[in-house]
């Protein structure tokens, strides 16, 4: 039984360093691909007058940095509760929350940069296309590495078998409180 945890802790440590190694690469892609995209300005015509309209970086490239950024930290709140906070049952619902909202984050992340890769916004002529693409492939590999994870955490924290707590009021043979 001891040596079982002890590989599932190491199988865990493993998963979360995959983990925090896609967050780097999908930061170093994405924000390469932010880097290097030029923003257009277009002359809009509409019935009651002209202006002109700037079209910049795409909000779910920043979404996906985000998802990057939120992983990291993640990834540092789970080692520091792993090592001190165990037995703590609150902190448990907390890791299942956190898990989550990064299963969440992550699938809505690299779908919704997915989908731009076929407009205008990346066309096979830009710079931007290909890290952009790296970007989205490790998002989605990010997302199935917390599906597992998040998958164990929802197993540890629902199965440990931990103990209600005790009365200590003496209670008398009808049941009611002395």
């Amino acid at each position: 039984m001891a040596m079982d945890m002890a590989e599932h802790k190491t199988l865990g440590y493993a998963l979360r360093g995959l983990q925090l190694i896609f967050a780097i690469i999908v930061m170093g892609t994405d924000g390469y691909a932010i880097h290097v995209f030029h923003g257009r300005t277009v002359y809009e015509h509409f019935e009651f007058g002209n202006f002109y309209d700037y079209y910049g970086v795409p909000d779910a490239w920043g979404f996906l940095m985000f998802c990057a950024a939120w992983t990291v930290l993640i990834v540092i709140f789970h080692f520091i509760v792993g090592i001190s906070f165990a037995d703590h049952a609150l902190i448990g619902y907390v890791r299942v929350a956190v898990e989550a909202v990064a299963v969440l984050s992550w699938l809505a992340g690299f779908i919704a940069v997915a989908v731009q890769i076929s407009t205008h916004t990346c066309s096979s002529g830009k710079n931007s296309c290909g890290s952009l693409k790296a970007a989205t492939v490790f998002g989605a590999f990010e997302w199935l590495l917390f599906m597992v994870t998040a998958a164990s955490t929802v197993m540890l924290v629902f199965s440990s078998s931990r103990k209600p707590s005790v009365s200590t009021t003496p209670t008398t043979k009808s049941g009611a409180a002395v």
